[in-house]
């Protein structure tokens, strides 16, 4: 573990051996975990792991067309559902 300050301008020195993953201008999703964890996450590493499934589904002709809309309408159930709490 390496400690170091946030500064009153709420900039954050970033250690040598953490520099070569977050180069300047590297843009980045920063979230909380569950345990309180602040996790910074290169937005490239994001979109490269989205890339490694995309469309692998796009050309199975074995997936039932009532398993789609099953899915579908589950997500579309979580989002409604998500945004009622959100409220």
């Amino acid at each position: 573990m390496v400690v170091t300050r946030i500064t009153s301008k709420y900039t954050l020195n970033i250690p040598d051996e953490y520099r070569k993953a977050l180069p300047v201008g590297q843009k980045v999703a920063i979230t909380i975990d569950k345990q309180g964890r602040l996790v910074i996450t290169p937005v490239e590493k994001v979109r490269a792991a989205l890339m490694e499934s995309f469309g692998m589904w796009s050309d199975r002709t074995d997936v039932p067309a009532k398993s789609v809309k099953y899915v579908r309408e589950i997500r579309k159930g979580y989002r409604v559902e998500k945004l009622r709490k959100s409220k």
